[in-house]
């Protein structure tokens, strides 16, 4: 009997194992990027495992007093995947690639569709090769152009505002109160759209009276910057980013390798993204707050320097107690800890899933907490707030940390707030 037991405990190991490994296949297939360079897609994951941690613990810097120490309490998280970097320019590019061609396509007809059993799906063999550069193609798509009195170009150009994205799905928050049972699913279908190009004037409109000009043409347009943080993105356009990577990455990938199709991208709730930096950030943590100490203890030396020093030398001071940084760089130049997550506490901060809620502590879920309210078209101010996590490039020393947090209504978008992704994927 014993040596039975043995077998059959053995063989559930063996199986065990065996759906592990082949979940970290379908993964590698899915995102895992082919080289350290980045550029585009399939994203780098890593895998943060199933633990506890106490939440409201890393809240030192909370900017807009979300919680405190009062609120520390443990809670438990399942595991998920993580990406090692801030969404690039170039990931997004491809998103927004996508769905400008998407719309092109079905303008074309032609040979960018494919008629089969009377629906009209796209070719996306020939719709990745539309030439925009070709007068002929570009005079089929007037819809989709930049109107001509608006236009700073003699040549046609796309508008950046027709480049829009339709979400939908299906609200399992709403159609799960106890209020709401009986009623028909089709109520709970949510369906809007998104503008997916970012807003390259942030860098203007954050920074008034300072020469951002070059940011605002360059930085997304320009391939030098492709594998820096995307920025200028609201709430919505990350999440319709995650929506599309599901439906066209991940959902695409399982049909095309025959595998059960399953999973999600979507943006981190506050708590898991708080429970990765915990894992990934201690050391980091430590050596931040060092330099913040320092950087206390050399500004009280600073006045004696500068009555010394000349015109350039009192400009480096100021310079070095900011950071030293003056715009994002690369996501795989940074800083990364323990598990390989870089820039969690710097370069730009980052959009979570969860709403803000000045008392959500008091009542949120121990388990895989996340408090949602509101909706995306909510008039109240207070239930559009979404939080924001970690410092950025235009943070001094003090707030260049993971505790840091913060939160912005879901519509707005700024030069020093992009977003990481998380994958969940059925076991």
């Amino acid at each position: 009997m014993s040596k039975y037991t043995g077998y059959l405990m053995g063989l559930m190991l063996l199986c065990a194992g065996a759906l592990q490994a082949q979940t970290g296949v379908r993964l590698r297939k899915i995102v895992k990027h082919k080289s350290k360079h980045l550029y585009g897609l399939p994203i780098s994951m890593v895998k943060v495992p199933t633990g506890t941690f106490v939440e409201g613990g890393e809240n030192q810097n909370d900017t807009n007093n979300i919680a405190s120490n009062e609120n520390r309490h443990p809670v438990l998280i399942s595991s998920f995947y993580i990406s090692t970097t801030e969404t690039t320019n170039a990931q997004y590019k491809e998103f927004v690639n996508w769905v400008r061609d998407s719309i092109a396509a079905k303008n074309l007809g032609g040979q960018y569709v494919t008629v089969k059993d009377g629906d009209t799906s796209i070719n996306w063999k020939n719709a990745e090769k539309i030439n925009y550069q070709d007068p002929a193609v570009m005079t089929k798509l007037t819809s989709l152009l930049l109107d001509p009195s608006k236009s700073l170009s003699h040549r046609p150009q796309i508008d950046p505002a027709k480049l829009v994205y339709e979400m939908k799905g299906f609200d399992y928050q709403e159609a799960a109160k106890i209020e709401n049972k009986g009623r028909s699913p089709k109520e709970f279908v949510y369906r809007y759209t998104v503008q997916v190009y970012p807003d390259t004037l942030v860098w203007m409109r954050d920074f008034g009276y300072s020469n951002n000009e070059q940011m605002a043409t360059s930085y997304f347009a320009s391939d030098k910057y492709k594998n820096f943080p995307v920025v200028g993105v609201n709430w919505k356009q990350a999440s319709a980013y995650c929506d599309w990577f599901t439906k066209q990455r991940i959902n695409r990938d399982q049909r095309d390798h025959k595998m059960s199709v399953g999973g999600q991208c979507r943006l981190p709730t506050e708590a898991e993204w708080a429970y990765a930096a915990s894992l990934n950030d201690k050391e980091l943590n430590k050596s931040n707050n060092q330099k913040v100490a320092e950087a206390d203890d050399d500004s009280k030396g600073d006045k004696k320097r500068r009555r010394r020093g000349g015109e350039g030398e009192e400009q480096t001071e100021a310079i070095s107690l900011q950071g030293n940084k003056l715009f994002p760089e690369k996501v795989i130049e940074g800083r990364h800890g323990k598990y390989g997550i870089y820039n969690l506490a710097d370069n730009v901060s980052e959009w979570t899933n969860t709403s803000y809620y000045a008392g959500g502590a008091n009542f949120e879920n121990r388990f895989n907490p996340d408090i949602q309210w509101g909706t995306i078209d909510s008039e109240s101010k207070s239930k559009r707030r979404k939080v924001v996590r970690g410092g950025s490039w235009k943070d001094t020393p003090q707030f260049t940390d993971v505790s840091n947090h913060f939160f912005e209504d879901l519509g707005t978008a700024h030069s020093y707030i992009g977003f990481r992704v998380v994958v969940n994927l059925p076991e």
